[in-house]
């Protein structure tokens, strides 16, 4: 198991936070206090995943409660660098959606996916 690892970047225009390593529920904790640090400054933040190895349910849980501090706190929170594993474990846990949940009236939660259905 790798250990988690957080960065916190306080840039000019954002806040950077750059994940590596697993997002579980052995480290989601520590991984939350470092979240919840960067949404204090006020800027837009910028989570970038792309060094994820491993992520579970709690994770997920963990990137959707950054959306919910964006909302509640209306600060911009955009989600780069998504991989593979990330993209499986989103699948499997069934986040894949049509629409948000009840808090998304801006259409910003990163797990809504853009379909062409077709209308009746």
């Amino acid at each position: 198991m790798d250990a988690a690892d957080v960065k916190v970047s306080k840039k000019k225009e954002r806040t950077l936070v750059t994940f590596s390593g697993e997002m579980t529920i052995a480290n989601v904790g520590e991984l939350r206090l470092s979240l919840l640090q960067a949404f204090a400054v006020g800027k837009p933040v910028e989570l970038s995943l792309a060094g994820l190895t491993g992520i579970d349910v709690t994770g997920l849980q963990l990137l959707c409660s950054c959306h919910r501090t964006s909302v509640d706190k209306g600060v911009p929170c955009t989600v780069t660098g998504r991989n593979e594993v990330l993209a499986a474990m989103a699948e499997t846990a069934g986040m894949p959606r049509f629409k948000g949940c009840a808090e998304d009236v801006a259409q910003t939660c990163m797990w809504r996916v853009e379909t062409e259905r077709a209308t009746p």
